[in-house]
């Protein structure tokens, strides 16, 4: 068929598509189960009506499933779910994309050997295609119904990995039903390694492109488009090269990559660019669902069906039995693994009913070789199966949802309708009053439509619950908390990671109401466990100098960063709560002292960096300034622009000299205010040397940055590095019999620590630890033996220092 034919008749699919969507809207059936029916009464007429003949050359096959559906569908699914909420779930999801695919893989291939008389390996084939779940249908019933946001989770999230499973399942089953034989124990074991290579590859190869995609967007400051086109690039991309150039998982490639683009890209792109995007991307989506479910309509030959009815009866049962099973069953044993909160009776039955088949099923199924025995028969069983959970499973969720009471408001979200209900009542009420005031209406009128408004408008009285006042006057200051966590990150106030980081908590803040006075810290967080370990690693080695320097410097702007937002979400929460007149009194007190007492804190924690490291702070608060008003004057432009004030020319002219003023302060670097000469001259093994050896020295010290609670040097660890304190305060301390670290004595500005790793590989025999914030200068043995190698002065006070080494640390404040 030519090109422009094949595009024509596609264009009418779409139109047919969306035709029949929008009739039957009101019509008990999802859209996708509408489009499968369209898509068998067009098969049909194909076959008998010659108007309808070029529908026979399209079907669903492999290459298109493979190369254009699933790329773009894997990528929406996985940049549109809640990340945070799927890696609280990620237990949930694991299991059931991994350990429940496997056992119904088994479940399934068993049965039908059994009752079918299927070939072992064939039928285990058959297991593991069928047993990936397609819930485009389910989910769309979630959003309209308004289900539990875990349950929409477990479901998107375990369809997105589970694909992921079947597709490497599927492969390897295959590999040795072609190679023939009785497989043994090894050839599973290989086949147990291979399937963790090509998963975990996939979606390590997936992160790297949309980490990699996300950073270039930053730092090229891109526009919609580019970062539109270039997430078209992270879904194709990611997939085709990892599925056909690395042999690793196209669909965790894709779907991880569209994880990290939608964690670390969107919340550094411009505004507006979230919407734009995701607009995009539920448009891609609808053509391909489209399109997917009106092929596989076409598919479908009722009368090949219908001579198999009977083992296609069978496939279904088990497929239900096996699905059951393995929620039911592996689902509550994850909430008793991993102590996590159960997931419901009624969320459980959903996830069983719900776990629909589709056109992934019928894709893999079709690039069976024909060769393999059995083959039409699988194809059979799968078109069987997918069409009954499209015909029968999918229908009959809605009412199960509402059966089980799925659909109900929770207490917060009843909360939630009644402000909703009372601020559009009062603007309701306003607008009519504009066209009573303007003589527009009679009083008559605007009484009588006002009345037939408060009888829509006003709650049930069960909505007034007075036990959720607290909650209530909670959500509002949270709420405004995220709102002005939103503008500060739009002002670039705060980096990415402080704005996610802060986000996070407060997210985790509303989810367990929090009632103490600050946001707790998990001790288990993956996040300070890294920045301590890689503290840890760079703070001794002398390679590392510059980039210790530039993680500390970075370390101090995220800590300042989060505790001025943190004083500024707090100012606003207080804001909100006292002009929340409707709410709980007694609730906005008590919230009202818990935000004070933050406020307290934050602004101790701050003038605690202003005085202890004065010039980081003076430097960070004159950068935060400069990046708000630099951006707030990009903006106007922006807006003079789209209003017809300046001309195209003049706002290029604008972006070019704020863009080069911004990168000046992103590469503005940290500098001690001191005189490393000075304090050189009171280190003894230093101190006779002449001011130009001093100052040659001083030259090559690096400021150093530390936070309070950060180790510096550890006892047993070897060293090389001598440490002089510009300003701020440590402890140090030693263990003693029992391991126990004691503390020896303090040492604040102007002494300085570890002179004996000057003369040679020294283990610490001391821990010292940073008890405030605290900028040290520190000066390695590399840079003191370069000097010594020109300066003979230098390398004179070092051999004598070599004589009479005692081997001992020594820590000499200034007198």
């Amino acid at each position: 068929m030519p090109l422009s034919e094949t595009v024509l008749v596609l264009a009418v699919l779409l139109a047919v598509a969306i035709v029949a969507s929008g009739l039957g809207r009101d019509w008990p059936v999802p859209d996708s189960v509408l489009l499968v029916l369209v898509g068998l009464v067009l098969g049909q007429l194909a076959q008998h009506w010659e108007p309808f003949a070029p529908l026979h050359g399209f079907r669903l096959g492999p290459d298109v499933v493979f190369s254009i559906f699933l790329p773009a569908l894997i990528f929406e699914s996985g940049f549109n779910l809640d990340a945070r909420e799927l890696v609280k779930q990620l237990e949930f999801v694991l299991v059931l994309a991994i350990p429940a695919l496997l056992m119904s893989t088994a479940l399934v291939g068993f049965g039908c050997w059994q009752l079918l008389g299927i070939e072992p390996i064939t039928a285990l084939l058959f297991g593991a295609l069928i047993s990936a779940t397609d819930p485009v249908a389910v989910i769309a019933l979630f959003r309209e119904l308004g289900a539990p946001r875990r349950l929409h989770v477990l479901v998107e999230g375990e369809a997105l990995l589970n694909d992921a499973t079947a597709i490497v399942v599927f492969g390897i089953l295959l590999g040795i039903a072609l190679e023939g034989g009785t497989p043994s124990a090894g050839t599973f074991l290989a086949a147990l390694v291979e399937f963790v290579r090509v998963f975990l590859g996939g979606a390590a190869v997936g992160a790297m492109i949309g980490l990699v995609v996300a950073e270039l967007l930053y730092r090229l400051r891109s526009g919609r488009s580019a970062i539109l086109t270039m997430s078209m690039v992270v879904a194709y991309g990611s997939f085709i090269l990892a599925e056909h150039t690395l042999g690793v998982s196209g669909v965790m490639a894709s779907a991880s990559g569209a994880i990290a683009l939608a964690i670390l890209g969107l919340a550094r792109m411009p505004r507006g660019t979230d919407e734009a995007i995701t607009g995009t991307w539920e448009f891609v989506a609808l053509v391909c669902n489209s399109l997917l479910f009106l092929l596989l309509g076409l598919s479908v030959d009722p009368l090949a069906l219908g001579s198999r009815l009977g083992p296609i009866a069978v496939a279904c049962g088990l497929v239900l039995a096996a699905r059951a099973v393995t929620v039911h069953g592996l689902v509550p044993a994850t909430t008793w693994l991993f102590s996590s909160p159960a997931v419901s009776i009624g969320e459980r039955h959903i996830m069983w009913w719900g776990g629909l088949k589709g056109g992934l099923a019928v894709a893999i199924v079709l690039s069976i070789p024909d060769a393999l025995p059995g083959r039409d028969l699988l194809t059979d069983l799968t078109l069987g199966v997918v069409v009954f959970t499209m015909l029968v499973n999918a229908p009959t969720v809605r009412p199960l949802m509402r059966r089980l009471g799925l659909d109900r408001l929770t207490r917060d979200e009843r909360a939630e309708l009644r402000r909703s209900l009372a601020i559009a009542m009062h603007r309701a009420d306003r607008e009519i009053s504009h066209f009573a005031d303007v003589g527009v209406v009679s009083d008559v009128g605007l009484e009588t439509a006002r009345q037939s408004i408060h009888e829509t408008l006003a709650p049930a009285s069960s909505l007034d619950d007075r036990a959720s006042g607290a909650r209530e006057a909670y959500n509002a200051a949270l709420r405004s908390e995220f709102e002005e966590l939103e503008r500060l990150n739009e002002l670039d106030v705060i980096d990415t990671y402080t704005y996610l980081d802060m986000r996070n908590r407060l997210q985790t803040d509303r989810e367990t109401h929090i009632t103490g006075d600050e946001f707790p810290s998990p001790p288990t967080n993956p996040f300070q466990r890294l920045e301590t370990a890689v503290l840890r690693w760079i703070r001794e080695h002398d390679w590392a100098t510059r980039v210790l320097a530039r993680y500390q410097g970075l370390r101090v702007r995220q800590r300042l960063q989060h505790d001025i937002a943190g004083i500024l979400m707090c100012e606003a929460a207080v804001d909100t709560l006292r002009r929340r007149v409707d709410l709980d009194p007694a609730a906005r007190s008590s919230l009202e002292q818990l935000y004070e007492s933050r406020l307290v804190r934050r602004r101790k924690r701050v003038e605690t960096i202003r005085a202890e490291l004065p010039e980081s702070f003076d430097r960070i608060e004159s950068q935060v300034l400069a990046r708000v008003g630099l951006g707030s004057a990009l903006r106007s432009a922006e807006h003079q622009f789209r209003h017809g004030e300046i001309g195209a020319k003049a706002l290029a002219s604008f972006e070019r000299r704020v863009t080069a003023a911004l990168s000046r302060l992103s590469s503005s670097t940290d500098h001690a205010g001191v005189e490393p000469a000075e304090l050189l001259r009171n280190v003894p093994l230093l101190q006779d040397l002449s001011e130009r050896s001093l100052g040659a020295l001083a030259a090559r010290a690096r400021p150093v940055t530390f936070l309070t609670g950060d180790v510096i040097i550890a006892e047993g660890q070897r060293g090389d590095a001598l440490y002089l304190i510009t300003h701020g305060r440590v402890e140090v301390g030693q263990r003693n019999a029992d391991g126990e670290n004691l503390p020896v004595r303090e040492l604040d500005e102007g002494a300085f620590f570890g002179e004996l790793a000057l003369l040679g590989a020294h283990v610490r025999t001391a821990t010292v630890t940073a008890s405030t914030p605290i900028t040290l200068l520190r000066l390695t043995r590399r840079d003191v033996v370069a000097m010594a190698s020109k300066n003979p002065e230098v390398r004179r006070k070092l051999d004598d220092a070599r004589r009479i080494r005692s081997g001992k640390e020594v820590f000499s404040p200034r007198d």
